[in-house]
């Protein structure tokens, strides 16, 4: 990992805002109502009045000297990288910008972009409207559902371009040396009309290794509860993800889509996504790199004959449709049909008839 930048000069940061490396919470000016509290690490994150596009992003008052040093080194991260891949990092997250730093704190937070507007849309249920940031969850959906509520569906073409952009993202970080592990539906945004994809939460990131972040049904097999994630539990969780938004199923439906190699033209990705998923020795796990180069069409090369794997997860059992009873109308049985009715007023009729002639016969 590259050494971090010196923090004297201004960041030469090509998002529009050039500020120095590290600056106080007093040098940011007011902020706005925050837009989010208390979620994860932060207490808030909240817009800068004066800056119409940043955020602070303000951290728990226990931060160490060392979540200063990890800050300094992000920020300074891209300049360590080419351009292509700095402009990658620049459009594609909120990386930091800065560090805040307070009188009695190094580390107080940090200065990040806000997700660019295409990252909304409107999502409409019936009557419901709601604009809001598209998360990438709905790419693990189909495209019935995604043209449900109102959004243009990807098809294969637009969820490869958003797997591709995911994955060169991933990459960038593995050759920083950094480690993410927060790959999951919350923490990245897709952008239906441009195909691209938006990562969040990167100034969590640490080199090498760091407190593995649990989410439900993203656990990596081979990264015991309780171990610190790394580059081979990213890998894992970034070839969940793929598979989830490139196939647009979930669970294990994903993994057997995965399994069946539907895609011709793209004829190495099935095998590295699983070898990321289902090798049972985790350092043989593809890097991103070479799921990035199976996504473009490329060869997938490994160094070493294909490494055992284990079994397909099962399907889960299809869901039960209980039959609805039929319904049907019961006819009364006090009332009897309209031809019997009419019979037996005839015969009441002709009794009476009769009474009538006898009575008038003995008179």
């Amino acid at each position: 990992m590259t050494e971090p930048l010196p923090l004297s000069g201004p960041a030469a940061d090509p998002r529009g805002w050039t500020l120095p490396r590290a600056v106080s919470v007093g040098d940011l000016g007011p902020l706005d109502e925050p837009i989010s509290e208390h979620n994860g690490q932060a207490i808030a994150v909240a817009p800068l009045t004066d800056h119409p596009g940043w955020l602070a992003k303000l951290y728990r008052p226990d931060q160490h000297r060392e979540d200063a040093d990890r800050l300094d080194l992000l920020v300074s991260a891209p300049d360590t990288l080419p351009a292509a891949e700095r402009a990658l990092l620049y459009s594609g997250t909120c990386w930091p910008a800065a560090r805040i730093h307070d009188t009695d704190a190094p580390a107080v937070g940090c200065v990040i972009p806000m997700a660019p507007e295409p990252y909304r849309a409107e999502l409409r249920r019936g009557d419901f409207r709601e604009h809001r940031f598209v998360e990438i969850d709905w790419l693990a959906k189909s495209d019935e559902s995604i043209l449900g509520v109102g959004l243009p569906p990807p098809g294969f073409a637009g969820r490869l371009a958003a797997c591709r952009q995911l994955t060169e993202l991933a990459a960038v970080l593995e050759s920083l040396g950094l480690v993410y592990s927060d790959w999951s539906f919350s923490n990245a945004f897709w952008s239906p009309d441009q195909d691209s994809v938006y990562l969040i939460d990167v100034d969590g990131c640490q080199p090498q290794k760091m407190s593995d972040l649990h989410q439900p049904n993203w656990a990596d097999p081979l990264t015991p509860p309780g171990t610190d994630a790394d580059t081979y539990t990213d890998r894992y969780r970034l070839g969940l993800l793929v598979a989830k938004c490139l196939t647009g199923r979930r669970d294990a439906h994903a993994f057997h889509t995965v399994a069946a190699s539907p895609w011709p033209n793209q004829p190495a990705v099935s095998e590295v996504l699983l070898d990321m998923l289902l090798a049972t020795d985790r350092e043989r796990r593809p890097s991103a790199a070479q799921l990035g180069q199976a996504l473009d069409s490329g060869p997938y090369l490994r160094t070493l004959p294909r490494p055992p794997r284990t079994e397909l997860p099962p399907l889960p059992p299809p869901p039960v449709t209980i039959p609805q009873p039929r319904t049907t109308t019961p006819v009364p049985l006090s009332d009897p049909p309209r031809s019997d009715l009419r019979a037996g007023w005839i015969l009441v009729l002709a009794l009476a008839v009769i009474v009538l002639f006898v009575i008038a016969a003995n008179h």
